[in-house]
């Protein structure tokens, strides 16, 4: 590789804690099983009229199943916001603090460029997409609710329900939140070039020298000598 920025020491810096790790990758794996069940469910759903035996009503507990293990990491998430590490606290998401509404200032100014420009510095969540976090743990706690209420009942009166109406409505919020959250970490991905896929599995992002100075003196937790030193 040729003299240049892409040559410029990159060190690694902890972002995410292994509680944090874990549970977005549970609540993932149960929100593509949603997904995909919720599909197949309303496919075998239209050739069942009448509610009554057939591949879809087979499916109902497989898809009760799941929802109950979402539930149940979005439910640990949500404790975590309050007790975990500093990066995984509610206060690390949204602009409450001056650092926090400089991100999301700075990141509202990267998107009105068109992604041009010094994206913008942050250790691990960015403060403009917190109330989409919010946003998903209450779609999903409203989808695993409405969900909840329907057991049990016949299908002919589930499927005339109010909350059989509201479980349709969010599973295509949560299909939209999927695909701009996608977008976005493939965006940031490629523009920042800070490793956020991979920080989501070992915990660190990676930053330049001059990027690590600013990071460091933000958030005090993170100690020179806490991460390794590699070269691109």
């Amino acid at each position: 590789m040729g003299a240049g920025m892409d040559e410029k020491t990159r060190r690694f810096l902890p972002a995410w804690d292994p509680v944090v790790r874990f549970l977005h990758w549970w609540n993932a794996a149960a929100m593509a099983a949603m997904v995909a069940l919720g599909i197949v469910f309303k496919v075998c759903m239209s050739t069942e009229p009448g509610g009554g035996p057939g591949p879809a009503s087979k499916l109902v507990s497989l898809h009760a199943a799941v929802g109950l293990l979402l539930g149940a990491g979005v439910m640990a998430r949500v404790v975590w916001l309050f007790i975990g590490s500093e990066t995984a606290r509610l206060g690390d998401m949204l602009p409450f603090s001056p650092r926090n509404r400089k991100v999301f200032a700075d990141t509202v100014r990267f998107y009105l460029r068109g992604f041009r420009g010094e994206p913008p510095l942050y250790l691990a969540h960015n403060s403009f997409a917190g109330a989409a976090y919010i946003g998903f743990f209450v779609l999903a706690a409203v989808q695993v609710a409405t969900g909840s209420s329907m057991l049990g009942l016949p299908g002919d009166l589930r499927h005339k329900s109010l909350a059989f109406y509201v479980h349709g409505v969010v599973f295509l919020l949560l299909l939209l939140y999927i695909a701009v959250h996608l977008a976005a970490v493939f965006i940031h991905e490629i523009t920042e070039k800070r490793g956020i896929v991979s920080a989501m599995i070992h915990g660190e992002k990676t930053f330049t020298d001059d990027e690590s100075e600013a990071v460091i003196e933000a958030h005090p937790f993170v100690r020179k000598g806490e991460f390794d030193e590699r070269e691109d």
